[in-house]
């Protein structure tokens, strides 16, 4: 007449949960390796490389250069485009501005 009773719906996933971590476990090492070749990709990302002429091409035609015209642009991070624009001001091939807080605005420094 007894029998067991049924169990809440909480009690039966913590049941199954612990009959699942054996293949989780297995799928987690295999995620390991997977994350790995991410961040060696994520690490290969390098500052474009352009001489004066190549610059005074594609920032010729903008006004104000910032760093997300300069990503977009390129096709990079905007990361990468403030290392790169701050390499430019360093070789004083820009210069800065105006802006403020890491919100910079940047121009074509006249040559000659």
């Amino acid at each position: 007449m007894g029998g067991t009773k049924k169990k809440p719906l909480a009690q039966a996933e913590k049941t199954q949960s612990k009959t699942d971590e054996p293949k989780k476990a297995e799928e987690k090492k295999s995620g390991k390796a997977d994350k790995s070749l991410q961040q060696q990709k994520l690490q290969s990302i390098s500052i474009p490389k352009m001489d004066d002429s190549q610059v005074a091409k594609i920032f010729g035609g903008m006004k104000a250069i910032t760093i997300y015209k300069t990503a977009k642009a390129l096709n990079i991070n905007a990361s990468v485009a403030t290392t790169f624009l701050k390499g430019l001001e360093s070789k004083s091939t820009i210069k800065r501005v105006g802006g403020y807080s890491g919100h910079y605005i940047w121009q074509l420094a006249k040559a000659g």
